[in-house]
């Protein structure tokens, strides 16, 4: 079975654009605000970008 990338049509998983630290019950931005791209394992594309927590 063939599935579509994720945030395409059709697909059956979506991902925010950003992702940030859940800590204490609420989303937090890292503290020295970076972040990382989640690329896709599959063809390198980005998928989403990460909080780097320091």
């Amino acid at each position: 079975m063939l599935y579509a990338m994720p945030n395409t049509d059709n697909a059956l998983y979506t991902f925010s654009p950003r992702y940030e630290n859940y800590l204490g019950g609420a989303w937090t931005a890292p503290a020295k605000g970076e972040y990382f791209d989640n690329l896709s394992p599959i063809n390198g594309n980005l998928l989403c970008r990460v909080a780097r927590s320091s």
